[in-house]
């Protein structure tokens, strides 16, 4: 933790890699929670994240280390893991130690990715993400793919969404429509209704926004042209984040001009706010004004996430 991000990692679902990027027995090192993983996709196809690090002596499963079947081998002296990151094979032993296991994330493939489950005190899920159908659909097409490494924290960036007062001084747009957010447990959802003008005059849009804790949230655009924008973050240790967007729009809709200008204009505020993002400092008891939009409510939701955190994130 440091001065501008007093907090640590959150708990949650946080996507590790794009799903069809992970190739059958591939082995793919990252960093990510504040630490050195590995995830690796098996023979069958399931995919699976382990710490990097053999509990043996310490060789790098990510330099050298492979898929066989199911079990991911060790480079150092062959030592095989399975799921749960147990080990199941010794080629030269008898006996396997008690306790001689990677420590391994639930993980999950969905809407794109694979997602690890991270918990500082290794609680199990609780709370899951919801599958968006529009991604296996032939009726939607994927319009935008980008991603940024960012030197914030997590619930940083996420604040961005409540803070509806930066987007004049920040965007040069008008301020976002007042929002009715609700919460139940890791769910938080608001709807905001704006009127555009248009060559054909006034459109009413409706959006929806949906956070499920603080790596995954989507956003449905109804109204002018339909879009869900899916964004995603990583937190790669306490004070960088990746963030991931994915557009999905209707087949057909994906040449038309409305639909390009909304992926230019998303690109063009994630630029604008990342120096913001980078160079600002959190503040635990902000001078909050009428008009700044749901910032502590906001805050309250994501208390959730830092279990038995004494410093709390508001």
């Amino acid at each position: 933790m440091s001065v501008e991000f007093p907090f640590p990692i959150p708990s949650g679902w946080f996507p590790v890699v794009a799903g069809p990027n992970l190739a059958s027995s591939e082995v793919r090192r990252l960093e990510c929670f504040g630490r050195e993983v590995v995830v690796y996709r098996t023979e069958s196809g399931k995919a699976q994240i382990v710490d990097a690090y053999c509990p043996h002596l310490g060789a790098h499963l990510g330099v050298g280390g492979e898929v066989v079947g199911e079990l991911i081998r060790c480079p150092f002296h062959g030592w095989r893991f399975g799921e749960e990151g147990k080990c199941l094979e010794i080629p030269y032993a008898t006996r396997i130690p008690q306790g001689a296991k990677l420590t391994s994330y639930p993980t999950i493939e969905r809407n794109g990715f694979v997602w690890a489950w991270y918990d500082p005190d290794e609680r199990p899920p609780f709370f899951e993400i919801p599958i968006l159908t529009q991604f296996d659909s032939p009726e939607w097409v994927e319009t935008f793919n980008k991603t940024w490494r960012i030197r914030s924290q997590i619930q940083e960036m996420g604040e961005n969404g409540a803070d509806s007062a930066h987007f004049p001084t920040v965007h040069g747009s008008a301020a976002a429509p007042p929002s009715n957010a609700s919460s139940n447990g890791a769910h938080r959802h608001a709807t905001q209704i704006t009127e555009l003008e248009t060559s054909k005059g006034r459109a009413r849009s409706v959006i929806e926004v949906h956070s499920f804790g603080l790596g995954f949230g989507y956003t449905h655009f109804t109204g002018i042209c339909e879009t869900i924008s899916m964004n995603c973050m990583l937190p790669v240790d306490d004070e960088t984040t990746i963030l991931s967007v994915v557009f999905l729009q209707p087949r057909g809709s994906e040449n038309h001009g409305i639909a390009k200008a909304i992926c230019k204009d998303l690109d063009k505020q994630v630029a604008e706010d990342i120096p913001i993002w980078e160079h600002k400092r959190y503040l635990k008891a902000p001078m909050l004004c009428d008009g700044d939009g749901p910032i502590a409510d906001y805050r309250r939701w994501c208390t959730q996430f830092y279990p038995g955190y004494s410093g709390s994130a508001i």
